[in-house]
């Protein structure tokens, strides 16, 4: 089900994105187009049926990371003992490709969800990769350069800052992170990698509403997901939830045995729409309000005592 070429979409769906293949990406994000581990084996029932493997969705920031940006020590082995009961394990997160963390290589995940469903890996497959063209995305520059809006470009190849660009003190923020991980570039006339996937907006609802309607109008639209510091912008008719959709239908799968894990307002997409949505201890209470189970905080080894209690894994230890 691999998506390729240009994707035609009308102004109801999303915008029209292009397909890179992953022979043209940097040599040093080509980890993440992971090769296949051993399949997990579909296990008998009682009756002698086969069982589906469970698809378990975990988010980064939060979830398998605590807020302070550390991964538990419970974490890794708690996932590979839910790989060896047959589970598929997929990060589903707002990160774009550059922005996916290193630490994430010693986890036994099958596939990636970024940019919040634009971009989608399973095993050693691209399944989708949507990004627009750099002249488009320097149509969509002009935009915000005359909307006044603070933003800073999340693309595939690397965090963008725009040095015409209005000011906003967080975005001080997103700089340090992005030189920290070496994934901060400014925007120069010419440079191909500049390729709009997904934005990091800030300032008042009213503003950016009226940014957003500047790029439907366009023929580019795109979606915003509140945040506390701001606006995640993501492309029209992508999301988590649609990441989810498009493996269960590649994978054969259905939606009642997947399980998702979250701790964000990016994340209800997806911990409302499966049957088991889990929302960490440090979610915000209206997140957790929504979700089927609460498991503890993350630094509380949240993922482990969930996947315990949640009857995917027999015990764990580290």
């Amino acid at each position: 089900m691999m998506i390729r070429g240009k994707l035609k979409m009308d102004l109801k769906r999303g915008p029209v994105f292009s397909f890179r293949p992953d022979s043209t990406l940097p040599k040093h994000l080509l980890f993440y187009i992971m090769k296949k581990p051993g399949a997990p084996a579909r296990s008998r029932d009682l009756s002698g049926g086969i069982c589906l493997p469970k698809l378990l969705f975990f988010d980064l920031d939060g979830t398998l990371f605590d807020d302070h940006g550390q991964l538990p020590a419970s974490v890794p082995p708690a996932l590979r003992a839910a790989r060896e009961r047959d589970c598929l394990l997929f990060l589903n997160t707002g990160r774009t490709l550059c922005n996916l963390d290193p630490r994430l290589k010693i986890l036994p995940l099958d596939g990636v969800v970024m940019g919040c469903g634009a971009r989608i890996v399973l095993h050693d497959r691209t399944l989708r990769a949507l990004e627009l063209s750099a002249a488009d995305t320097l149509r969509l520059r002009d935009l915000v350069l005359a909307s006044g809006v603070p933003l800073v470009w999340e693309c595939d190849t690397a965090m963008y800052f725009d040095p015409q660009g209005a000011f906003h003190p967080n975005i001080a923020h997103f700089r340090s992170f992005a030189e920290r991980n070496r994934i901060a570039r400014e925007i120069v006339p010419g440079d191909p990698d500049f390729r709009a996937v997904k934005m990091f907006a800030f300032g008042g609802e009213a503003p950016v509403n009226a940014l957003l309607s500047s790029f439907a109008a366009l023929g580019f639209p795109f979606q915003p997901i509140p945040r506390s510091e701001g606006w995640e912008i993501v492309p029209a008719g992508c999301s988590k939830a649609g990441g989810i959709d498009l493996l269960c239908r590649e994978l054969s799968v259905p939606l009642s045995d997947c399980y998702a894990f979250g701790d964000s307002d990016n994340d209800l997409s997806m911990l409302t729409h499966v049957p088991h949505g889990v929302a960490m201890g440090n979610a915000p209470e209206h997140v957790r309000r929504l979700c089927a189970h609460i498991a503890p905080r993350p630094e509380e080894d949240g993922i482990a005592r969930a996947l315990l209690d949640l009857g995917l894994i027999d015990s764990v230890s580290f």
